[in-house]
């Protein structure tokens, strides 16, 4: 992966956890079960995805 797309690849999991932590934010105000299952999912995936260790992993299994 090109360093181009890495860095964006990076502000994309960092936009991931801003919503995240919005939705969390959404459910602690207004009590929508939604936005804390879609702001689990969203910081979760941040969490998974921040040491960019996966990514390689990820893409070889998709280009098979």
């Amino acid at each position: 992966m090109s360093n181009s797309k890495k860095s964006q690849f990076k502000y994309i999991l960092l936009l991931n956890l801003i919503i995240g932590i919005h939705n969390i934010i959404n459910y602690s105000i207004n009590g929508h079960l939604t936005a804390l299952i879609i702001g689990i999912i969203n910081i979760g995936v941040w969490v998974i995805l921040r040491d960019m260790r996966l990514i390689p992993v990820i893409l070889k299994n998709i280009n098979k």
